[in-house]
């Protein structure tokens, strides 16, 4: 009997709180968040063993019945009830789904003596498909800014690489592993209700540049793992590195003979400027190779090149 005093209801009914649709994965798990009111004249029928169960396009329990917490082994669909149904929570999961799996769903309660009913005044819709649970890896400057050439970034720059998975288990998330980690550099994960990443933040130097990183996601299931990866290259600019000269055929000549001297330096953007001074700075030429002609006062003295391109110049040793 519902008895209802002035605009306050003193009773309660059958009620369900359902999302309207949930989306998932296949291969994956599904989570469905749920939860339940009674009558109040059942209250004492519900602290028995409750029973879960999930009918499929359909509310006939006998002919729509795909999942059953209390007879697990004749279930179609594997799932598990995570909350707590004495405390009418009934959110469920549902593990390694596929595309038939899609539909939707009515959720039933069976409980002792005449607690029996079936939710229909609300359903959820359930839709499996068949994207790629790849990661997706995306540079970042440290002070959150995306970078707008994902190609390359500066020696020197704080940088943060995210690695970004679909999460559709908020209770399970995906594990991350990096095959790289840089010096001084520092890893960070993060969860939310349908994302989860992994972040590595470090500064660039020319030690990083043409390095694959590679991020590999694993999704723990119920009864085996799914690992997915992606790599991403960097590139980094710095100015010349190693700057070094060589002589042929040696530094040592006879008189009236000549020498060539070549320049050689690392740097990205690789160097096309090169510039040849004597010891005490006279410039003497350009380009990476310097012929010297013994004869020429003075013949013997020191020489060294420096190399240069946008992002800096470094001289020989």
């Amino acid at each position: 009997v519902c008895v209802c005093v002035s605009a306050v209801v003193l009773c309660r009914e059958f009620s369900i709180s359902l999302p309207e649709r949930v989306e998932g994965l296949r291969g994956l798990c599904v989570l469905v968040p749920c939860s339940f009111e009674i009558e109040e004249q059942y209250d004492e029928y519900l602290q028995g063993n409750p029973a879960g169960i999930w009918l499929k396009d359909g509310t006939n329990h006998n002919y729509d019945k795909v999942f059953n917490s209390g007879e697990p082994t004749e279930n179609t669909i594997k799932g598990k009830i995570t909350g707590d149904l004495l405390m009418k929570n009934c959110t469920t999961i549902f593990y390694n789904i596929n595309e038939k799996d899609s539909g939707v769903y009515y959720f039933r309660l069976e409980a002792a003596g005449p607690l029996r009913n079936t939710y229909t005044s609300s359903s959820v819709s359930v839709r499996v498909g068949a994207s790629s649970i790849r990661p997706s890896i995306t540079l970042y400057k440290e002070d959150q800014e995306k970078l707008e050439d994902q190609k390359q970034v500066l020696e020197g720059t704080s940088v943060r690489l995210m690695c970004s998975a679909r999460s559709p288990c908020p209770f399970n998330p995906p594990t991350f592993t990096w095959n790289f980690l840089p010096e001084g550099g520092r890893q960070e994960q993060n969860h939310s209700s349908s994302f989860s990443s992994s972040q590595l933040n470090f500064k660039a130097t020319y030690l990083h540049h043409g390095r694959d990183f590679t991020c590999t996601v694993t999704y723990q299931l119920q009864n085996f793992n799914k690992s997915e990866q992606s790599s991403f290259t960097l590139h980094v600019l710095y100015g010349p590195r190693n700057t070094s000269v060589s002589a042929s055929p040696s530094a040592s000549v006879l008189l009236g003979s000549s020498v060539s001297l070549s320049c050689s330096s690392d740097g990205n953007p690789a160097v096309l400027n090169y510039t040849w001074y004597r010891e005490n700075g006279e410039q003497i030429g350009t380009g990476n190779h310097l012929t010297i002609n013994t004869t020429d006062s003075p013949h013997s003295a020191l020489y060294y090149c420096r190399a240069q391109n946008q992002h800096g110049d470094h001289n020989s040793s």
